[in-house]
């Protein structure tokens, strides 16, 4: 008995494969860090440690707290080393990323329905302490449009500083295919 949803059979009929568009897409986000990273490596950049570093640091931790998570069921995003080395080496930063970028590769985060336990700290004093149940797709989708959020806050520095970016740089997908019904 086939359980899948019209909107599910609709997709499959239209050659969507769910697994492989989010680990490309996952991949293309985690390219734009990458070619961030690699500007800031040019002689005469501009500073990269104060502000696109903690940016990349930020989303590149997120990451790996799925990725190369120590327990196979479960995620903590708020146990992150934060390791300001990164913040201030665009190298190192591209290097992590790279690595990244090569375990998702390798299925190294899981099967995208593996079912984990996230936890983090809720409140705004991070006060209170919350289980909450998902999946590693889920997470990966969370993590790219977290790191597509970061990179809305660095488009106008990447314009004010000549760094060429996509496009659709910092712009959420449904935003970007709005745009293009429109016109």
């Amino acid at each position: 008995m086939n359980t899948a949803t019209p909107h599910e059979r609709a997709l499959t009929l239209a050659g969507f494969e769910p697994g492989a568009q989010l680990l490309g897409f996952s991949d293309e986000v985690l390219a734009q860090g990458v070619a961030l990273a690699r500007a800031h490596e040019a002689q005469g950049a501009p500073p990269f440690g104060t502000l696109i570093g903690p940016h990349l640091r930020h989303i590149i931790e997120h990451y790996e707290a799925l990725v190369l998570r120590p327990f196979v069921s479960e995620v903590d995003y708020d146990a992150r080393p934060r390791d300001r080395e990164v913040e201030h080496c665009p190298t190192l930063a591209r290097q992590r990323i790279a690595a990244l970028r090569e375990a998702l590769r390798e299925g190294a985060a899981g099967d995208l329905d593996d079912a984990l336990v996230v936890f983090t700290l809720v409140g705004v004093e991070g006060q209170w302490p919350l289980a909450t149940a998902s999946n590693v797709g889920r997470e990966l989708a969370f993590l790219a449009s977290h790191a597509v959020h970061h990179f809305a806050l660095l488009r106008e520095h990447c314009a004010a500083h000549g760094i060429a970016i996509s496009p659709h740089f910092g712009i959420a997908p449904a935003t970007v295919a709005h745009a293009r019904k429109r016109h």
